[in-house]
């Protein structure tokens, strides 16, 4: 589908679908002749939090407004039922099925891969009365008891977002609802070490059967978990602390084998990083131990002091330098959850009423959706492109979005929009410091020793 298209079918989900799920749910018992009724108050909460993610319940009804319905804050607030929650859900899952294709940035680095695939989890803090709910992972003062997990499966090459999905937040990384077999093939999978386990780099890399053929053929790019064991294509157990490099900016690269059951070929690349970023990553690692009640273990502390990559990429494919830059791509998705959170605050919410907070907390998310396929479509095909900035100029157009989801003329409305992306959303240049974007399309200045992070 065009961009148009997708808005067009999200206009579809809200005007045509939200009355069938409000009764299902519960959120609607009656038809109602006139007043506040599920459509309206479905889109006007995803459009007015979008807006304004801080939005008062006045703010909400002065949009009713736009669609002649005359109604009060307290109106407004008493809907905000556990029904409704589910009915916000419900369309938050309808929404995130929507698929929107589109043309592929032009970086030779990506030119080998059919799909740039990074994934990773963000946590979302609830009541601790929603514990029967959405389950947490436990903590201090009950912050802990009730939590839900976000995933999300981001092509970076296209931009087309997968998800996201929900869990208990006492779900981990690598037990998530994205399975292995669902990536296409010819792909590069990334992601945080929170999803690292053998079992799941074989089925990367080999299939569920075992083997692919060469055009099926996945890859992945890695961070080595520590006291993962790696043996030497002879079989033996690698005495990795023998071959760790001791100059800032040496690297060494070998071939070893991954598990020793079903053992899988891959490369090691080991570079010692500057003492002052070994030192940053340590304190990163205790303060993230001690917010889960433990301490990092010795090995952890000392490997800190080398990047240590594992990769199934050939070196005729790719060289060491931009594997490297390949696994900066890891940290595009945490700006994207980072956007999410301190743009669209999807974790905030000024009541106190559980209902409204699950309410509020799809609808910003459903925003966040239709965010991105504009932007997918906008801006996405320029290597430079922000996204903050690119979000920034969506919202002073959102009110003309929903108008047009209203009166019609979705599709002029957001070809306009479209033309907005055209100045004022790129990245600023660094000399000093080059942005992920630079190093994509410029390569690695291996002399920036700062880069190793």
């Amino acid at each position: 589908m065009s961009v148009t298209q997708t808005m067009e079918e999200f206009q579809s989900i809200l005007e045509n679908e939200v009355p069938t799920l409000a009764r299902e749910t519960g959120a609607v018992k009656r038809k109602r002749k006139e007043g506040l009724d599920s459509v309206t108050l479905v889109m006007t909460v995803i459009f007015g939090f979008w807006q304004i993610p801080d939005l008062r319940l006045s703010g909400l009804a002065q949009m009713m407004g736009r669609r002649a319905v005359k109604v009060s804050a307290s109106a407004i607030c008493q809907r905000f039922t556990a029904p409704t929650a589910e009915l916000f859900r419900r369309v938050l899952q309808r929404f995130a099925q929507v698929r929107l294709q589109s043309d592929k940035v032009e970086i030779a680095l990506f030119q080998t891969f059919r799909a740039v695939i990074v994934e990773d989890s963000s946590t979302i803090h609830l009541p601790a009365c929603l514990a029967g709910m959405w389950q947490g992972c436990g903590g201090n003062a009950g912050r802990g008891e009730a939590a839900l997990k976000i995933f999300v499966r981001w092509n970076v090459l296209t931009g087309q977002v997968l998800g996201p999905e929900l869990t208990n937040a006492r779900t981990s990384d690598h037990r998530g609802p994205f399975h292995e077999e669902d990536l296409v093939p010819g792909c590069l999978y990334l992601a945080d070490l929170g999803f690292f386990a053998i079992k799941r780099l074989q089925t990367i890399a080999r299939g569920s059967k075992g083997s692919f053929t060469k055009a099926e053929k996945r890859f992945f790019v890695t961070r080595w978990q520590p006291r993962t064991i790696l043996y030497t294509r002879s079989g033996h157990r690698l005495d990795l602390k023998g071959l760790l490099p001791q100059q800032v900016g040496q690297v060494r690269e070998l071939g070893v084998v991954l598990g020793k059951h079903d053992p899988l070929a891959i490369r090691l690349i080991v570079v010692k990083v500057p003492e002052d970023v070994a030192n940053e990553r340590r304190e990163r690692m205790k303060e993230t131990a001690q917010k889960h009640g433990r301490q990092p273990g010795e090995d952890v502390l000392f490997f800190a002091g080398w990047s240590i990559v594992l990769t199934n990429i050939a070196r005729t494919t790719a060289d060491f330098s931009q594997i490297l830059v390949l696994l900066r791509l890891r940290w595009q998705i945490e700006r994207l959850f980072r956007l999410w959170k301190e743009d669209g605050k999807i974790d905030e919410w000024r009541s106190k009423n559980p209902s409204r907070q699950l309410s509020e907390f799809s609808a910003k998310l459903c925003a966040m959706i239709m965010q991105q396929a504009l932007m997918q479509e906008g801006c996405w095909l320029d290597p430079y492109r922000s996204i903050v900035k690119a979000a920034a100029c969506i919202r002073h157009e959102i009110n003309r979005l929903m108008i047009a989801f209203c009166e019609g003329g979705v599709h002029k409305t957001v070809l306009s929009i479209l033309c907005c992306f055209r100045s004022g959303c790129q990245l600023d240049r660094r000399a000093a410091h080059p942005s992920t974007a630079q190093l994509l399309v410029n390569g690695l200045d291996w002399e920036l020793e700062l880069l190793l992070t």
